[in-house]
């Protein structure tokens, strides 16, 4: 095995335009490349056949939407698409309201995580009513750590 090593020096000696990347096994390298972004926008068809609380009769409302990526990675708004400063899985991730989307919408990556402003941004984009409970819940734990980051 010493002579194998030893000789696998001596060609990455004499070959000095070898890169490392080129001797690196493809499937340990692509973990180690950075990640592109992708700005992707789900949509969603939506029947309520209802008036909503801004009094207007909808039969179908159409949802875009945007997910944020995994652990890490900067959270986007749900709404807009648009990236905030604040990491996915840090204390700042709670100064936003989270939820998941299940409902196998992205069927490669599982469950998407949808990042709104407010609770009424999130009952607003998606036309749903929150229960008051889980409303104050969010603003007292948003309450208890909005200083230390604005």
């Amino acid at each position: 095995m010493y002579a194998y090593d030893q000789e696998q020096q001596d060609i990455n000696r004499m070959n000095d335009d070898y890169s490392v990347e080129s001797s690196i096994p493809s499937n340990l390298l692509k973990n180690k490349q950075p990640h592109t972004k992708r700005a992707k926008c789900y949509t969603v068809k939506k029947t309520l056949k209802t008036k909503w609380i801004d009094g207007k009769y909808y039969d179908t409302v159409t949802i875009n939407m945007y997910g944020s990526g995994d652990l890490g990675s900067y959270i986007k708004n749900a709404v807009t698409g648009e990236y905030t400063n604040h990491r996915v899985g840090s204390e700042t991730e709670y100064l936003y309201f989270c939820v998941s989307n299940s409902t196998g919408i992205d069927k490669c990556n599982g469950p998407i995580h949808l990042y709104y402003d407010s609770p009424s941004q999130y009952e607003k984009h998606q036309f749903v009513l929150l229960d008051q409970r889980t409303v104050d819940a969010w603003f007292k734990r948003v309450n208890l750590i909005k200083d230390k980051y604005q």
